[in-house]
């Protein structure tokens, strides 16, 4: 037994360590090429993407003035034997930076407001339960960036997550879900409409994105790049396709990017175009508005993925997300090792729904019902013999 483990994990050290070593010699050689990359010579691209080159250098600015806000929402589940149990929370965490002294915070609706707690009937399968679960929490997020939007001028406002529901959020037309979805959908597009009209830059934080959409587009303009023979030359013994396949976009631009520097920007809509769930409704007109970056906030740390809504032509999205990202930086650097911003961090500390109290909120629920644990959980929940 132990003999074939060490064997197991002595493979797995070895595939590590190659895909470290790919990962160095690739990182290496983009910051050699970077600067002769322009990413306009390549049509198949270009009308997605905002830079001519790979990377841009960030400065951060002064916050004096700004009104920041970070939204985020907390989410338990608690399975019973007749119906699921819901909890959701949202909360705003409000930045007013001074002249000179640290900021005031605000907190909406207040700095740690009851959970919502919301029925989800058994009926549903698994897979509609899992998504009604997370439409809770997202209405959740999206009505408290709505009252923010109402009750503050705010100058940026940041929400943990993306500007934008996921596929695997929308549940087929026919499902008993789909309302919760349209009205989900509904107060995405409310939410776009009011950041515009009060002049507030939306920015979506992503800070474990999975995406591969820069690798792909690696993938399409390396080939023609690396035909030049020095640029072949340095690649040689660089598995890059390889390296590529395997890749998230953070991980992948982790490789070249240095502290303080951005990604290319490219519409987030060039993503959607590979998953047709996500482009058969109206919202999906939004999404063209939406641009991504990578930004690279703390020195040891991945790059965050930044969704930013425009308001305008490409030129004025590029002054107005640079500026937001410049006010990014200075709230993201606390740690060398962990680069969020942090109203995002006070909002996530506060919006997460404990173990304390989901259990003082099923207590209640007893005492209220006259019930107990043996009648409410599920079997598995109380198994005596520990399974």
């Amino acid at each position: 037994m132990e003999r074939t483990l060490d064997k197991l994990l002595s493979k797995l050290v070895e595939e590590i360590e190659h895909i470290e070593v790919t990962r160095e010699g690739f990182g290496e050689v983009l910051r050699n090429i970077r600067n002769q990359i322009d990413l306009s010579r390549f049509p198949g691209i270009a009308t997605n993407i905002i830079d001519k080159q790979l990377y841009t250098k960030i400065e951060p600015t002064s916050l004096s003035g700004l009104r920041i806000a970070g939204i985020d929402g907390g989410l338990v589940r608690k399975r019973f034997r007749s119906m699921d149990l819901v909890l959701t929370r949202g909360v705003a965490v409000v930045f007013q930076f001074g002249a000179e002294e640290g900021p005031t915070v605000d907190f909406y609706p207040d700095a740690f407001p009851e959970p919502k707690i919301s029925p989800l009937l058994l009926t549903l399968s698994a897979i509609e339960l899992e998504q009604l679960a997370s439409l809770e929490r997202i209405a959740a997020e999206l009505k408290v960036a709505l009252s923010i939007l109402e009750e503050y001028r705010s100058d940026l406002v940041l929400l943990d997550g993306s500007l934008f529901y996921h596929p695997r959020d929308r549940p087929p037309a026919g499902s008993i879900v789909y309302e919760k979805f349209q009205e989900i959908l509904s107060l995405y597009k409310q939410l776009y409409h009011k950041a515009r009209k009060k002049g507030t830059t939306l920015v979506g934080i992503i800070k474990d994105s999975k995406s591969t959409r820069v690798a792909a587009i690696m993938g399409e303009i390396l080939p023609h790049i690396v035909r030049k023979p020095a640029i072949f030359e340095m690649m040689q013994g660089v598995d890059y396709r390889w390296l590529l396949k395997i890749s998230r976009d953070c991980d992948l631009l982790d490789t070249f990017l240095e502290q303080g520097e951005r990604s290319f920007v490219f519409r987030y809509s060039s993503e959607l175009l590979y998953n047709a769930n996500s482009m058969s409704d109206t919202s999906s007109n939004w999404a063209s508005s939406i641009w991504v970056t990578y930004l690279k906030t703390a020195r040891d740390d991945l790059p965050i993925r930044v969704e930013f809504l425009s308001a305008g032509d490409d030129e004025t999205t590029t002054d107005r997300l640079n500026k937001a990202l410049s006010a990014i930086l200075p709230l993201s650097s606390q740690h060398p090792e962990y680069g969020i911003p942090a109203p995002i961090l006070e909002a996530d500390a506060r919006a997460k729904i404990t173990a304390n109290e989901t259990r003082l909120i099923i207590d209640r629920l007893m005492a209220l019902s006259g019930l107990t644990y043996l009648t409410l959980e599920k079997r598995r929940s109380r198994n005596p013999f520990g399974g």
